[in-house]
């Protein structure tokens, strides 16, 4: 008897820790689908790495600017809602007169960016500076309809860094 419990034990012992390693296997899975993700995104709307470059500098095309500052204010009240995803996706195809498609690749591309930079605040900063080089002060009447759109898809008011990042990108664009 006590043999048969001691294999059972083995038994068991060995169960949990093959599941342990095959969810393992299936977390590093997923996350390299994510990074995929970013890497195809980032690849459809031209973005390059370059080496010594920080990547915000390296942002060539302004609805990839403008979706990383939108999606970084939004994600100064915490994570983002599937709300603000859903509201983001909505208001990227309208602006940017895209498809569903790229405006999914777009959210996916502005939440990696807006995690670039130290804080959301930078980042907002940088992208914006960059934004106005890329498309001019033209482009902040519509970037300010995007942050303040996403920033409210949860029913709730602008969070206080959100709006002190708001009056940021007001600096930059006066026109807004």
């Amino acid at each position: 008897m006590p043999i048969l419990i001691t294999f059972l034990g083995l038994l068991a012992a060995a169960g949990y820790w093959y599941f342990r390693i095959r969810d393992a296997g299936g977390t590093v899975r997923d996350l390299a689908d994510a990074a995929n993700d970013v890497r195809l995104a980032a690849r459809r709307f031209g973005f390059k790495r370059r080496a010594n470059v920080h990547p915000i500098d390296c942002i060539e095309d302004a609805r990839m600017a403008a979706a990383g500052i939108t999606l970084a204010v939004a994600e100064m009240d915490g994570a983002l809602t599937q709300a603000e995803i859903q509201t983001a996706t909505i208001q990227f195809q309208s602006v940017f007169d895209v498809n569903k498609t790229d405006a999914e690749e777009l959210v996916t591309f502005g939440r990696w960016i807006a995690a670039q930079s130290g804080t959301k605040s930078e980042g907002v900063r940088r992208m914006s500076k960059r934004l106005l080089g890329l498309a001019g002060a033209e482009a902040g009447s519509d970037l300010v309809k995007l942050v303040t759109a996403v920033g409210t898809a949860d029913g709730s008011t602008l969070h206080a860094d959100a709006e002190d990042a708001l009056q940021t990108i007001r600096r930059y664009f006066p026109e807004a």
